[in-house]
């Protein structure tokens, strides 16, 4: 026989159990959710990294084809690896900073905002590949940098690494040129060999000095949903100096 204490006991432990069940689903799906949605973000800024390599190999490899052709694309392609090898970094040299070096070498930040501050990658010769705008002539529309005028693109993500531009019809419209408007966590930079290699040029009678080799460093921050420390993924590509292989 039971008594109405019995009942209502039996209903709240009801009620309790359905709630913690109800709790686990829960949490099980936002862990779910989270999990999916951090895999999409990576997915993601690998293939932004990609583009950015994949597009530093093309330009070199312009280069090298084109050879000492002087027709109009073979000249972009030497404009633009010449503003890419002119602003490399020698770290013997150019870099007196320690923080700088860490920077680059020792790439950890703690805070995804502490890359943008001040002309931290300024100083580190920092840069973008706009890709959409390889087939178009303008050098300066091609190689991004953060100095006057668009210092304020480079910016931490608001959420993942990606590219951010103003006529999204250009991505299938080459011919159009494409602005970037903002560059969210990720950016290049490229050091150089400080030893010297010795190539000949002119056909043998003129010995030229020269960096063997160009060290990209390409460098992502985000914040993944509800992490506490930034997620990055880095990485580096080496390709020689096209003197070396030209001469």
């Amino acid at each position: 026989m039971h008594k109405r204490g019995d009942t209502l006991i039996e209903v709240a432990l009801a009620i309790g159990i359905f709630s913690l069940v109800a709790v686990a689903v829960v949490a099980v799906v936002s862990g779910s959710t989270s999990n999916a949605q951090a895999a999409l973000e990576l997915t993601i800024t690998r293939e932004e990294i990609d583009a950015q390599a994949e597009a530093i190999r093309f330009i070199q490899t312009s280069y090298i084809a084109g050879g000492s052709a002087n027709t109009q694309g073979n000249t972009k392609y030497k404009e633009l690896w010449k503003e890419i090898a002119d602003n490399a970094i020698n770290l013997s040299n150019t870099v007196t900073s320690t923080d700088i070096t860490d920077a680059i070498l020792n790439y950890n930040p703690s805070t995804c905002e502490s890359i943008y501050q001040g002309d931290n990658l300024a100083r580190q010769h920092a840069f973008v590949i706009n890709t959409r705008n390889l087939g178009l002539s303008d050098v300066n529309s091609i190689i991004i940098r953060p100095k006057s005028g668009n210092i304020g693109a480079f910016k931490a993500a608001a959420t993942y690494p990606r590219m951010v531009y103003d006529n999204e019809e250009a991505l299938l419209d080459h011919s159009t040129s494409s602005l970037l408007t903002s560059i969210e966590g990720i950016y290049v930079v490229a050091v150089k060999d400080n030893n010297k290699t010795t190539v000949i040029t002119d056909g043998g009678t003129v010995e030229k000095r020269t960096s063997a080799y160009y060290d990209f460093y390409i460098r992502t921050c985000w914040f993944n949903a509800g992490a506490s420390r930034p997620s990055t993924i880095s990485t580096v590509i080496r390709l020689q100096d096209p003197a070396i292989i030209m001469y």
